[in-house]
């Protein structure tokens, strides 16, 4: 991977120079699949945060659900153990909804970027120009409740985990879920150099 800068970014979809007007042709229609791009991101985004909305509610209702029914009891394996079992479910599923959050946002970023370096001789500064100096930012919200969510999934394996009375329940809790975020995080991301060059630039640097 390398880094171009803002000059080298406009003039890196032509192979060789070419007249103005093929220039701006070729401007144009990245301008346009990048567009696209954006709206395809930010349409997953919102498919993606309802999937795991959906099954963050189905745990939280099966882990409450598992707290105060009797009938568990009456299992062969203790119940506790199948409420430790759920704050797990609930940790990974609310990790891989905080880093999807993430990644998501950083690939509409990515067409965002794109979009306002080439909209000025398109377009104009349409994307660059807003009636509000600032305002709530729902992708920031839905992150920050998908981050809580992990932290409040912690806690629940932690409250239950002192029922227990056992120090080697807790260490193997520590240890499950030191392992589940070390595999996100470590297989987790994207990006890489596989067989392509891949380049990124750093918007206004010139």
């Amino acid at each position: 991977m390398c880094e171009i800068n803002i000059e080298k970014y406009k003039y890196n979809f032509i192979d060789k120079p070419a007249p103005l007007d093929k220039v701006g042709r070729i401007h144009k229609e990245a301008y346009k699949i990048a567009s696209e791009n954006r709206k395809f991101e930010i349409s997953n985004y919102w498919k993606r945060a309802n999937y795991y909305w959906l099954f963050q509610a189905s745990v939280y209702a099966g882990f409450f659900y598992s707290i105060t029914i009797e009938k568990y009891k009456s299992l062969y394996v203790n119940p506790k153990i199948i409420i430790l079992g759920m704050t797990c479910l609930g940790f990974t599923t609310a990790l891989a909804w905080y880093l999807t959050n993430r990644g998501s946002k950083q690939w509409q970023n990515n067409w965002e970027n794109h979009i306002n370096e080439l909209e000025n001789e398109i377009t104009g500064p349409l994307y660059k120009t807003a009636s509000y100096k600032e305002t709530w930012s729902v992708s920031k919200i839905n992150e920050l409740v998908s981050l809580f969510s992990v932290i409040a999934w912690v806690f629940f394996g932690l409250s239950t985990i002192s029922f227990f009375d056992n120090l080697l329940i807790f260490i193997t809790y520590l240890l499950v879920i030191g392992i589940i975020t070390t595999t996100f995080c470590f297989y987790g991301k994207g990006l890489k150099n596989k067989g392509k060059e891949v380049q990124w630039f750093n918007i206004g640097e010139q």
